[in-house]
C-alpha cells in the first residue's frame, strides 16, 4: 500500500511526525540544544522514508513544508493544552476569604468531607488504582497527554499483586471507609450539639461514595448548598484541589444549581494541633520521656511540579510542625521527611527512608515516626510506615521504633472542623466590615492631624 502512494506516504509521515515532536518543542527554551534537536529530530526518518519509498529530490521542500506545518500545530497544540491545564489548576484552587461572603441557609445546606478513598476489600485494588493513576490532576507522567493511560496501566498492571500483598497486611483493604464514616458521624453529633441545622455527608475520589454519588445525595435532600470541608488539612492542587474540581464537575451535569463554598483551613486550628500532642505523648510509657525519642514528621509526598507551580503544601506542613513542636516544648531532635512517593516522577525531598538513614547514621536508635499529614490510619500509616519503615528501621540498627497513630475522631480534631464549618456558615457580617473601614479611617486621619 505505502509503495503504491509513496508521496502521499511521505507527506503523512513528514506532518505527521512532526506535530508531537513540536508539542514537546514548545517546553524547551527558544534555541536552546534541546528546541533545536526536536526541530530536527524527524529528519533521519524523512530521509530514510525517502531513500524507501524512491520518491524524487525535488519532493523535498514539501516535506520541510509540512515538518514544519507539523511542527506549528503541535507547538499550538501544547499552548492551548498548558492555557487549558493553568485554567483548572485554577478552578482547583479554594475561594479563600471571598470579598462578599453571604450566610448560608443551614437548613439547606450539606456539608461534604473530602478524601481520595481506598478499595475496602482485594478485589476493589485494581478499580482503585486504575481510577488514581489515570487522573492528570493527581499525577502527571511525563508526556501525559500521550502515556497517561499507558503509564497508569503498566503501574497498576506491575503493582496489583504487591498492592493487594500490603492490603492483607493490614485485613484486606483500606479502612479509610469506616474511619471517614465515623468521623462523619462525630462531626454531624458535634455541629447538631451547637445547634447547627446542616447535614454531614462525605465524598471519596477513586472509591464509593464518589463525586456522583455524593452530588445526588444533596439533590435527594433537596438541599441547595454545599460546604466543602477537606481531609486533607494542607491545601494541594494534587489532593483538595482534585477533590473540589471533580466535585463541582459531578455537580455541573447532575445539579447545576447547587452552590458551593469551601470551609477555612484548619492546619493551624489548636485542635488540630493539640489532637496530634496527645497522639504523641500516648505512644509514651510510664516513666518514659519524649526526650529519649528523635522525632520524625512524615507527611504524605508530593510531585515536586507542585512545588515548583507555587504549591503551598509543603509550607503549610512545617507550619504545622512548627506549631505541634512549640506545644510539645521540643526545639531540636526533630525532621520532616515525605513517604510514598510513586512513579516515574521527582517527589519533595527528603523521603522517609533517606531520613532514616541519615539519623540512624548520627547514632539515634530510638525513633518516633509522627504522619502529620494525615487524619485516618490507612495503608501509608499502617503499612508503609508501621510495617515496611519499621523493618527496614530495624535493619539499620534501631532499637525501639514507634508510629503515633492518626487523629481519627479525637474530640479536639472534631472540634476544629466543626469551627472550620461554623466559621464558614457565620461569615463577617458587613456592619462589622463597615466599622472595620471607619476604624482604620479614623486612624489614618489622626495619623495624618499629628503631621
Amino acid at each position: 500500500m505505502f509503495q503504491e502512494h509513496p508521496y502521499l506516504t511521505l507527506s503523512l509521515v513528514a506532518f505527521l511526525a512532526n506535530i508531537p515532536l513540536g508539542y514537546i518543542r514548545a517546553n524547551c527554551p527558544k534555541f536552546s540544544l534541546r528546541w533545536l534537536f526536536w526541530i530536527h529530530a524527524s529528519i533521519p526518518l524523512i530521509i530514510f522514508m525517502r531513500v524507501t519509498l524512491g520518491t524524487s529530490k525535488w519532493f523535498i521542500p514539501v516535506c520541510i513544508f509540512l515538518a514544519i506545518a507539523g511542527q506549528i500545530i503541535g507547538g499550538r497544540w501544547r499552548r492551548k493544552r498548558t492555557s487549558w491545564q493553568e485554567a483548572e489548576r485554577l478552578k482547583q484552587i479554594p475561594a479563600i476569604d471571598p470579598l462578599n461572603p453571604k450566610k448560608l441557609d443551614e437548613s439547606r445546606t450539606t456539608v461534604v468531607l473530602l478524601n481520595m478513598g481506598g478499595p475496602r476489600t482485594n478485589a476493589d485494588v485494581p478499580d482503585f488504582q486504575k481510577k488514581l493513576f489515570t487522573d492528570p490532576t493527581l499525577i502527571r507522567f511525563p508526556l501525559s497527554f500521550l502515556f497517561q493511560r499507558l503509564f497508569a496501566w503498566l503501574l497498576v498492571t506491575f503493582r496489583t499483586k504487591a498492592a493487594r500483598e500490603r492490603y492483607q497486611l493490614i485485613g484486606g483493604g483500606s479502612p479509610i471507609f469506616e474511619s471517614t464514616e465515623r468521623q462523619t458521624e462525630a462531626l454531624q453529633q458535634e455541629l447538631t450539639r451547637r445547634g447547627r441545622k446542616v447535614d454531614v455527608i462525605f465524598s471519596f475520589n477513586y472509591s464509593a461514595p464518589l463525586p456522583e454519588e455524593a452530588i445526588r445525595a444533596v439533590q435527594q435532600s433537596g438541599r441547595t448548598s454545599v460546604l466543602l470541608l477537606s481531609l486533607y488539612p494542607h491545601y494541594s492542587q494534587a489532593t483538595t484541589g482534585s477533590n473540589i474540581h471533580y466535585l463541582k464537575k459531578a455537580a455541573s451535569h447532575i445539579y447545576p444549581e447547587v452552590r458551593f463554598t469551601e470551609a477555612p483551613a484548619y492546619y493551624l486550628h489548636d485542635g488540630y494541633i493539640q489532637a496530634f500532642v496527645d497522639r504523641v505523648h500516648e505512644q509514651l510509657k510510664p516513666g518514659e520521656s519524649l526526650d529519649d525519642f528523635y522525632l520524625i514528621f512524615s507527611p504524605h509526598g508530593l510531585p515536586l511540579y507542585s512545588l515548583v507551580e507555587g504549591d503551598p503544601y509543603a509550607f503549610q506542613i512545617s507550619q504545622t510542625v512548627a506549631k505541634i513542636l512549640t506545644k510539645l516544648g521540643r526545639t531540636n531532635r526533630w525532621s520532616i521527611a515525605y513517604q510514598s512517593a510513586v512513579g516515574p516522577l521527582q517527589w519533595l525531598k527528603p523521603s522517609l527512608e533517606d531520613m532514616l538513614e541519615a539519623v540512624t547514621r548520627r547514632g539515634y536508635k530510638k525513633l518516633l515516626i509522627v504522619p502529620v499529614s494525615f487524619v485516618t490510619d490507612h495503608i501509608e500509616t499502617l503499612c508503609e510506615v508501621d510495617i515496611e519503615y519499621r523493618k527496614f528501621a530495624e535493619g539499620l540498627g534501631v532499637t525501639d521504633y514507634r508510629m503515633s497513630l492518626a487523629i481519627e475522631c479525637h474530640p479536639e480534631f472534631i472540634r476544629a472542623l466543626a469551627d472550620s464549618v461554623e466559621a464558614a456558615l457565620t461569615p463577617p457580617t458587613k456592619g462589622l466590615r463597615h466599622t472595620a473601614s471607619l476604624l482604620r479611617g479614623g486612624i489614618d486621619s489622626l495619623l495624618k492631624f499629628k503631621k
